[in-house]
């Protein structure tokens, strides 16, 4: 008699139909734990080796618990180096923080308080909405880059699956028409300010021959002045980095550089400036073309630069962007191109177009012009 491997006396217990091909999953790719009653946490080993891949599982030390940790985690790996960011840019993200943090949602709920698992674009969009009602939306907008970067940098950690400021709706921008002073206006205030500073009139008018920033023309050394072939190469500037940090001299934004042509005017502006250091003791080229003491070596503060120029300006309404829309305009009226402009101030073109194409340019004056009958 064949033997059926079976005890006698117990029948066949028939095979539990699965509706799968192929072996059984194996015991570990997936878990189930309780976590209270009637609540079960599921985790799929497939998901998980994923996150590993990809680093994006929690790592050790690592404690962020809410959206003021993870804005905390984020500042100190932006002091610290981890994450690249200027040090003015540091600042203005710390203040962004603080800001958002005491923000009151419905139900009276801190913003910064919320566990980073409940966060949902829900929050944030209630989040922007508080805000708007106390500040500008140009700060609303900045702040939420700085919101975006900091859960972006807590996804990497581990910290949350997804980023949900990615699916909140920012407040738009509005778009104002940039305020460019006259020809005569820039030379009123610049011939009133010659009276009482002429160092500082010879700075502003370096400003107002090149187009180049406040922080650009601070941080500008004589190694990057060349009178001979009459241009100046910008690649520097100088930042105010905070308590801690203090002035410092970096490279431009996005590490960009420009070579810019001087006119006979800004020639004439760094000659004099460069008899005066003289004079003083003497030109090196690591020392700064204007200095922000008797030590060529120490360079302006941004903020001592910017009112020293408010107290001798007087009742002119210039201001030191202004001026940087009167090189703008200027040169586009004149009917150079966009992309020769956008080289010239360190902008993209887009950015340019975004600020200036909805003024009244000499195209648009002849346009019309041909509409006459």
């Amino acid at each position: 008699m064949a033997r059926t491997g079976k005890r006698p006396g117990t029948a066949a217990t028939p095979k539990r139909a699965t509706g799968r091909q192929g072996p059984r999953r194996e015991k570990g790719s997936g878990g189930v734990t309780l976590l209270r009653p009637g609540v079960w946490r599921v985790a799929a080993l497939a998901r998980l080796k994923v996150a590993e891949v990809e680093q994006r599982l929690p790592r050790g030390g690592t404690s962020a618990k809410s959206v003021r940790a993870a804005f905390d985690l984020y500042l100190e790996a932006a002091a610290a180096g981890t994450i690249e960011l200027a040090p003015r840019t540091i600042v203005t993200s710390r203040s962004a923080a603080n800001t958002m943090c005491r923000m009151l949602l419905p139900g009276d709920r801190p913003f910064g308080t919320i566990a980073l698992n409940r966060l949902t674009w829900k929050e944030i969009e209630q989040l922007y909405a508080a805000m708007r009602a106390e500040v500008g939306v140009d700060w609303v907008r900045r702040c939420a880059t700085v919101l975006t970067r900091a859960l972006d940098f807590a996804r990497k950690r581990g910290l949350i699956d997804s980023n949900p400021s990615k699916d909140a709706a920012r407040p738009r921008s509005g778009r104002s028409k940039p305020v460019s002073p006259a020809v005569a206006d820039v030379r009123a205030v610049l011939d009133r300010v010659r009276a009482m500073d002429a160092e500082l009139a010879d700075a502003v008018t370096l400003l107002a021959s090149t187009g180049m920033r406040k922080a650009e023309l601070l941080g500008l050394q004589w190694s990057a002045v060349d009178l001979e072939r009459r241009e100046v190469h910008l690649a520097f500037a100088i930042s105010d980095g905070g308590p801690g940090v203090k002035v410092v001299r970096k490279e431009t934004k996005k590490s960009d550089w420009r070579d810019v042509p001087l006119t006979a005017q800004a020639i004439e502006v760094l000659r004099r400036q460069r008899e005066r250091l003289v004079q003083r003791g003497g030109v090196s080229p690591s020392d700064y073309v204007f200095p922000g003491s008797p030590d060529p070596s120490v360079p302006f503060r941004p903020d001592t630069f910017a009112d020293r120029w408010l107290a001798c300006r007087g009742e002119s309404p210039v201001t030191l962007l202004q001026l940087r829309h009167f090189v703008a305009t200027t040169m586009l009226d004149a009917g150079e191109s966009y992309r020769t402009v956008a080289d010239i101030l360190g902008n993209s073109e887009n950015t340019l177009r975004l600020h200036y194409d909805g003024r009244t340019d000499v195209g648009k004056r002849r346009a019309i012009e041909a509409l006459a009958f």
